[in-house]
């Protein structure tokens, strides 16, 4: 746990993702400065807000005490500053570690904290998914020790910081459906009604709901606002989609008819909401806009998934998948300038980056890697084999070569 925390506090004041961390550092210094609780137009989920206003009070007594907090290279928030920005996210990844740890997981535990791509995103990058996953593995352990209104208040604190928490949850709700566990749903329905209102009052007083809407909209397939091009369907087809990927609803309807399906072949709740979950966080980096931080979503359930079915496979190969998805990221998405230096457009590691068909190379690639961990999902218990890696190495070259060199995309 050490060396993951040293790792992350020395890594977090020599980066940042420019645009995300000048925002969170806005909105505290909005406050601390002025008084001003500005809900109306944060652009995430408010359980952020919160956590980020709770720690950034403590930088603002060192501010008040004189602290000097220089500037690095072009970056858009102070040094010090930084690292309490993304302090609820490190802590994050300190909590999955304790509690992969405490339920005996010791390989998953370092798995997890080591993993290069939960590394990236919360200590250089300084993006939230971390604190989506420390409530969705916490919902996991509850339901594991058979304590659904535990879980059911985890999934939904998860599902309040970023809308994939909602997943499991759902499928818990599905399950008590269909053996008519009515008390269960009622027990359910008043705890994610209570969190969600404790969660949105600020919101609703300062009539901040259309935010919310929009990226709830974006979420699930019915906005219709211009799409991005993170979608690996329109990235190899050389299109970008007007609204949301048409095709997110693949995703949505696979995960409740697979995991109906699951549930009828297996005992076990745990394994079948575990699984359906995974398949799910695979299609909706496939099918839907995702982000390129969604990739870290699988990690976490393949490694809890891995443990309570004894694929030592799958956990080393969820660790290559993010060490892997580091390096797509890093170089093909937004350059490794903009993260280490705060400079868009740089190349400091051409020919790795910077080169014309970069989006349909990380879409392949990382289309390969997602339907690998399908594989370990579906297919008989393996050991891992370092030609994995090689296979995917493999898979890089030959789209490199395609689109890049040859450019077919454009013939």
């Amino acid at each position: 746990m050490v060396l993951g925390i040293v790792v992350r506090l020395a890594i977090a004041p020599l980066t940042g993702h420019p645009y995300d961390m000048a925002l969170w550092a806005d909105y505290q210094r909005i406050f601390y400065g002025s008084g001003i609780l500005d809900f109306k137009y944060f652009p995430t989920l408010p359980p952020l807000y919160y956590a980020q206003l709770a720690i950034y009070s403590f930088y603002t007594l060192l501010r008040i005490g004189g602290l000097q907090d220089p500037v690095l290279f072009y970056h858009s928030t102070y040094a010090i500053e930084g690292v309490f920005l993304k302090l609820p996210m490190i802590l994050a990844d300190m909590g999955v570690f304790l509690l992969f740890v405490r339920t005996g997981r010791i390989l998953p535990a370092v798995l997890y904290y080591l993993n290069p791509f939960m590394i990236y995103l919360s200590a250089a990058w300084g993006t939230y998914d971390s604190l989506m996953i420390v409530f969705l593995v916490a919902g996991f352990v509850a339901l594991e020790k058979g304590n659904k209104p535990l879980a059911t208040l985890a999934f939904t604190v998860s599902g309040l910081v970023k809308l994939f928490g909602f997943i499991p949850l759902a499928l818990i709700v599905l399950d008590n459906i269909a053996r008519r566990r009515f008390k269960d749903i009622s027990v359910q329905f008043a705890i994610v009604s209570s969190s969600v209102a404790m969660t949105f009052a600020p919101v609703i007083l300062q009539g901040g709901l259309q935010t919310f809407f929009s990226g709830f909209s974006r979420f699930v397939g019915i906005s219709t606002a211009q799409g991005t091009g993170w979608n690996i369907v329109s990235a190899l087809q050389g299109t970008q989609f007007q609204a949301v990927s048409p095709f997110v609803w693949i995703a949505y309807l696979s995960i409740p008819v697979f995991f109906v399906l699951q549930i009828r072949k297996s005992s076990s709740l745990l394994l079948s909401v575990l699984k359906a979950s995974l398949l799910g966080a695979i299609l909706l980096n496939i099918f839907s806009q995702a982000e390129p931080q969604w990739l870290s979503w699988p990690i976490p359930i393949a490694l809890i998934y891995a443990s309570a079915t004894k694929r030592t496979g799958l956990s080393y190969y969820a660790y290559s998948f993010g060490a892997i998805a580091t390096f797509l990221v890093m170089t093909l998405t937004q350059g490794s300038s903009y993260i280490l230096f705060g400079l868009l457009g740089g190349a400091y590691l051409a020919p790795l980056e910077g080169f014309v068909g970069a989006l349909p190379v990380y879409a392949t690639t990382t289309l390969s890697l997602l339907l690998l961990l399908i594989g370990y999902l579906y297919g008989k218990p393996v050991k891992f084999k370092l030609e994995v890696l090689a296979l995917v190495m493999i898979i890089y070259a030959q789209a490199y070569f395609w689109f890049s060199i040859i450019g077919i995309q454009n013939l």
